[in-house]
């Protein structure tokens, strides 16, 4: 399972979709709007991503 979390564009402040697994420090992503950079500076999104296939793994194997 692959979440998604709504980012707020700095520059039109239009939501905008990002895979929380690519919301890792370092990356970036442009607004499809107004084309403004969005820098991702935590870890956070890697951990939550993580968190989520852990779980995901435990249901599965829990009803197997």
């Amino acid at each position: 399972m692959k979440l998604e979390a709504d980012i707020e564009c700095p520059g039109c402040k239009r939501k905008i979709k990002v895979k929380v697994v690519d919301m890792r420090p370092g990356r970036t992503k442009n607004c499809p709007r107004c084309r403004a950079e969005i820098s991702f500076t935590g870890d956070d999104g890697r951990k939550a991503q993580k968190a989520i296939d852990d779980l995901e793994k435990s249901l599965k194997n829990m009803f197997k």
